[in-house]
């Protein structure tokens, strides 16, 4: 009975973090997290330095990789932090709601879609030009695309590590 709940608990996990991750919540701390406690649980069972080494690597890797892609790539284009922040806002709102019309790629979709919109609106609302606002917007989408990707694939890395920790360590 105990090694079930044991299988549960990494199981919802394996299966919750990923999809944590893909609407801008912390899926893929949640996993880190977890593999360290599996780890200190029961060392002689689930610590395998080499595995929780490459969670370690992976999530700073997804992480640094969101970060530097999506704020900083924007900031390239000369905005305020606030307005940085804003899309970023506008990023998480839109994957919330993609994911309640389309489940995991409407994820993907819908944070691109919501930097999109709040950099349109933002670029819009100080220049008057939609050309401008569209450029900008769609710099904006485009960036958070490829960084919400890098950040689930990180995520679907640090699920199987996970699943080969708990499941598969003999």
């Amino acid at each position: 009975m105990e090694y079930f709940l044991e299988a549960l608990a990494a199981a919802l996990i394996v299966i919750v973090g990923p999809l944590l991750t893909l609407v801008g919540l912390p899926g893929n701390t949640l996993m880190l997290l977890a593999g360290v406690g599996f780890a200190c649980f029961d060392e002689a069972k689930y610590f395998d330095g080499r595995i929780l080494s490459a969670l370690v690597l992976i999530y700073v890797f997804g992480e640094l990789w969101e970060f530097v892609v999506s704020f900083f790539g924007i900031r390239r284009h000369k905005l305020p932090w606030s307005v940085v922040g804003l899309i970023g806002i506008g990023t998480f709102i839109g994957a919330v709601l993609g994911t309640g019309v389309f489940p995991v790629f409407g994820s993907v979709l819908g944070g691109a879609m919501g930097s999109f919109v709040m950099a349109f609106v933002y670029e819009y609302s100080q220049t008057m030009d939609c050309d401008d606002a569209f450029e900008l917007a769609w710099k904006a989408a485009k960036l958070q695309f490829i960084a919400i990707v890098g950040k689930v694939v990180a995520a679907a890395a640090m699920a199987i590590l996970l699943v080969k920790q708990i499941f598969l360590n003999t």
